[in-house]
């Protein structure tokens, strides 16, 4: 009988062409991810950067109940995610007027508002004329439940001053701030005569600092349902100055209210059918708050939009009276 003895194969091993194959190959793949990840990096420190932000204990206290932080942390702009949230807030608001009867926004020369209750009892106190924001803070002011929680509101008619004196302690001498922050109360229909129903209280707030001689804002937009927060957005504004933001809103007047003379106010007279408002929230997408205006406005356009022209997208034209 033949054996036959098998003969085992041998490895072989890669030629000099297929290594430099597959060194090229190695080359194009690390390239290309190292490109990768240094676009993913970038763009992460641009759109994700964390942010310290001083905030007096008061004040955080008021934006967020029961919290007693002096350094909060949010994001610096611009800001994507930031930007999703404002968005979400933007279409809650607009569905909250939708469901109201009344709007009123209120200047306010500090950041905190202690008005947020869902129900403000006025008793006989409910004047036969009801029409302007300015009606709506002197109702306020006369009110024993709400006159010592006023705070900073300031009365206005059409648009509010662009700063507002304030007395520093313990100098009595008077300086200027600017007039930014500001607070939206949204009326519901209410099933008593003497009470207002609250549906929600929007706030509107800037706070300057400094982070290493970096001019810094902290702008955010918060909402509130009987006191209770329910939904918020901020942002940090670096390189950014609290002179650049303007007045949160203006009110329009209904212009058949012209029969009245009043020149300081006859411009704010123009709503043809009801009175309405103009409302700017923050940008978190903005990189900055310095907006692109030209010095050539004047008139309306000068007070109104002159300092949040190229400065937010975020602009509503909102009645006063929605249901109407």
């Amino acid at each position: 009988m033949n054996f036959q003895q098998s003969i085992p194969s041998r490895p072989h091993g890669f030629s000099l062409l297929e290594l430099l194959i597959v060194a090229s190959l190695c080359v194009v793949l690390f390239t290309s991810g190292s490109l990768a990840y240094r676009a993913v990096a970038q763009n992460q420190r641009r759109s994700s950067t964390f942010q310290e932000v001083p905030i007096t204990s008061p004040v955080a206290a008021n934006f967020f109940p029961g919290s007693t932080a002096s350094v909060i942390d949010s994001y610096t702009a611009p800001n994507y995610g930031r930007a999703g949230l404002a968005h979400q807030m933007r279409n809650l608001f607009y569905e909250d007027v939708d469901s109201g009867c009344a709007v009123f926004a209120l200047p306010r020369s500090g950041n905190i508002n202690g008005i947020r209750e869902r129900i403000i009892n006025i008793g006989s106190n409910f004047p036969a004329v009801y029409d302007t924001p300015e009606k709506f803070l002197s109702l306020l002011a006369n009110l024993p439940g709400t006159t010592a929680r006023l705070g900073g509101f300031q009365s206005y008619r059409g648009i509010s001053a662009d700063t507002t004196p304030i007395i520093p302690t313990p100098s009595t001498a008077p300086y200027t701030t600017p007039l930014v922050n500001g607070s939206i109360f949204i009326i519901q229909p209410s099933g008593s005569a003497s009470e207002i129903w609250i549906r929600a209280v929007y706030e509107i707030d800037y706070i300057p600092f400094s982070d290493d001689g970096t001019p810094c804002v902290h702008a955010s937009v918060r909402r509130y349902v009987d006191s209770v927060l329910t939904n918020f957005y901020d942002i940090v504004f670096r390189n950014s100055h609290i002179g650049d933001i303007g007045v949160p809103f203006v009110h329009f007047e209904r212009s058949a209210r012209t029969n009245v003379v009043e020149p300081a106010i006859t411009p704010w007279k123009a709503a043809p059918n009801q009175p309405f408002y103009l409302i700017w929230w923050p940008d978190p997408t903005a990189a900055n708050l310095k907006g692109t205006s030209r010095a050539t406005y004047t008139g309306l356009r000068q007070a109104n939009y002159a300092k949040h022209e190229g400065q937010t997208s975020f602009t509503f034209v909102v009645p006063q009276f929605p249901s109407f």
